[in-house]
């Protein structure tokens, strides 16, 4: 038995003061002074031989830093045994003293699994954009892909507007003299588009292949940028190359040779694009609605979780993170996944204490009824029911759609329409 004291100081972070009587810390004194004695090397006694009083004197230094090392993990123990605590990661003893009687009082702070309270997880204002997908964003998307197959073609001719060019630029000061390390090689743009800069490609028309024209980009007074307003910038320009770029033309025809044999006319074409685009932008839209359902009921609910369920799962993060990118920096990637694993961990326990209020959990026939909907196969069915792993995911793939649904019903949504072309 011994005497401890709980103090709260976070969510999931206590203070715990225990007492261990002088009698079992005497107890352990002398356990460890016999376990050294067995290994004691002793002038005039074998290995092990010497006696006890003798070891306890030699060794008295080294017997008690184990024996308060030890002493207090059996502190720990025992606190945990009566208090029932539930202790996470490694605990840390923080002062360790004897008081007066000659009991040992440890003081050690432990996490522990967090304490939540719920504050406001329901009317919560949220926004849901909603994108229009418009006639000239297909026709932009077909446009593309008109490009993709066009046939290029070297020009002798002139620059003309349209062309493909790759030139080598040369950036010079006001007196025409080059600047040092502002040259830019094998530069390719199409003239006009202003993917590059419209006001010097422009500039081009009208120059053949191998010749140098000089070109001026000027800045408007009101220019945005204050460090580029009213400036303005000299280029030497080479052209290296000029090619012509001939479009495919859009019939049926041109549909039917993508291998695509659920497409057959012009219009299955811009069909398919348009439902590509609003499943493409709906999802954007949904997750983007999720991550703030996390980060506005995260601020509305405060709380912290343990360091070490934060490093674990942070270190499943890195692990996945190597194999897509086998170069980069643990440290890098530790850095770069840290907030996310404190956030996903906080989300977590969350979603189990507003399931935990609302009695929210997951039904075998909810499962059943998933896998009927999504492995065509009995046989694959069974397979799965009888993985445990599997069935856990799809146990806890379900949990979270179901509480983050829940949540999502309960929040007062807008929606704000955004208008794609």
């Amino acid at each position: 038995m011994v005497k401890t004291e709980i103090k709260k100081l976070s969510s999931s972070k206590r203070e715990l003061k225990v007492t261990l009587p002088k009698g079992k810390v005497d107890e352990i004194r002398e356990d460890q002074a016999k376990k050294i004695r067995k290994e004691a090397q002793v002038p005039g006694f074998r290995k092990g031989k010497a006696p006890l009083g003798m070891v306890k004197k030699r060794y008295a230094s080294l017997i008690e830093a184990y024996s308060l090392e030890k002493a207090v993990e059996k502190s720990l123990e025992l606190a945990s045994e009566q208090e029932n605590l539930e202790i996470l990661g490694t605990p840390e003893a923080k002062e360790v003293n004897f008081d007066d009687d000659g009991n040992l009082v440890s003081q050690i702070e432990f996490e522990t699994y967090p304490e939540i309270e719920l504050k406001k997880y329901k009317g919560i204002e949220l926004i849901r954009d909603k994108y229009v997908i418009t006639d000239q964003l297909v026709e932009n998307n077909i446009q593309q892909l008109l490009k993709e197959r066009a046939e290029i073609s070297s020009s002798d001719g002139p620059v003309a507007e349209g062309n493909l060019v790759k030139v080598d630029m040369q950036e010079l000061d006001e007196s025409g003299v080059p600047v040092v390390g502002r040259k830019y090689e094998d530069v390719e743009f199409k003239v006009g588009e202003g993917r590059f800069d419209k006001e010097i490609e422009l500039q081009l028309v009208g120059a053949k292949k191998g010749e140098t024209k000089r070109v001026e980009k000027v800045y408007p007074e009101d220019f945005p940028q204050k460090e580029f307003a009213g400036k303005k910038e000299l280029y030497d320009i080479t052209v290296k190359e000029i090619s012509i770029e001939t479009l495919p033309e859009l019939n049926d025809e041109f549909v039917q040779e993508l291998g695509d044999e659920s497409l057959k006319t012009v219009e299955d074409l811009k069909k398919r694009i348009r439902e590509n685009l609003e499943r493409r932008y709906e999802d954007e839209s949904e997750a983007r609605l999720e991550d703030d359902l996390i980060q506005t009921l995260l601020s509305e609910n405060e709380f912290d979780v343990p360091k070490a369920m934060v490093d674990n799962y942070l270190n499943s993060l890195v692990r996945n993170a190597k194999i897509q990118f086998p170069d980069a920096r643990e440290e890098d990637l530790r850095k770069a996944y840290q907030a996310n694993a404190e956030t996903m961990v906080k989300w977590y326990y969350f979603m189990e204490k507003v399931a935990e209020a609302e009695n929210i959990e997951v039904t075998d026939e909810e499962i059943d009824k998933l896998l009927e909907e999504t492995v065509v196969k009995e046989e694959d069915r069974k397979k799965i029911k009888e993985n445990p792993n599997q069935m856990l995911r799809i146990k806890d793939d379900l949990f979270y759609e179901k509480v983050k649904n829940f949540l999502l019903e309960q929040a007062e949504i807008k929606e704000n329409e955004i208008v794609l072309d």
